[in-house]
């Protein structure tokens, strides 16, 4: 998996991510944006509704979701919806046998979270090479935390 952090300013960049996936565009589309392919790797996501303007449901748990909307939507090559004042963008370029996505989360407002978000991210990206490799992948915490601090020393670098 190939990473860049375009930075803008201080607080404005996207981080980018470029992974090539085993399994046709239809396959890694209906991962990435089907209620179906979400459970399999960020189960606290749902579609509520397809379609631009449509909704990507965020389940806390606890009774409460949080709706991101849908911003881009073009099956099966492209899914973006904002990710709380964020945007996070998937897009799907078919190779044959094999799927080379492109993921970008446009960062408008850098926090101190924001790091975390970008773990959590690099995570479920190889969630989803797992999945279509057909193997298991698991994160512990000290691997979670060993990516924190890798995006904060990115995404705060001067």
């Amino acid at each position: 998996m190939q990473e860049t952090y375009n930075q803008q300013t201080d607080k404005t960049g996207d981080m980018i991510f470029e992974i090539e996936l085993k399994g046709n565009i239809e396959t890694v589309w209906n991962l990435i944006a089907t209620t179906k392919g979400f459970e399999q790797w960020f189960p606290e996501i749902s579609v509520g509704e397809p379609g631009v303007n449509g909704l990507i449901l965020f389940d806390f748990g606890d009774g409460q979701y949080e709706e991101s909307t849908i911003t881009a939507y073009e099956p099966p090559t492209l899914l973006q919806y904002d990710w709380d004042k964020n945007t996070v963008r998937f897009e799907l370029t078919d190779q044959g046998d094999t799927t080379t996505l492109i993921f970008t989360e446009s960062i408008v407002n850098l926090t101190t979270h924001t790091p975390r978000d970008i773990a959590g991210w690099h995570m479920c990206l190889q969630r989803i090479q797992g999945i279509l490799e057909s193997r298991e992948v698991s994160f512990t915490e000290d691997e979670f935390l060993a990516l924190f601090d890798k995006y904060q020393a990115l995404l705060f670098e001067k």
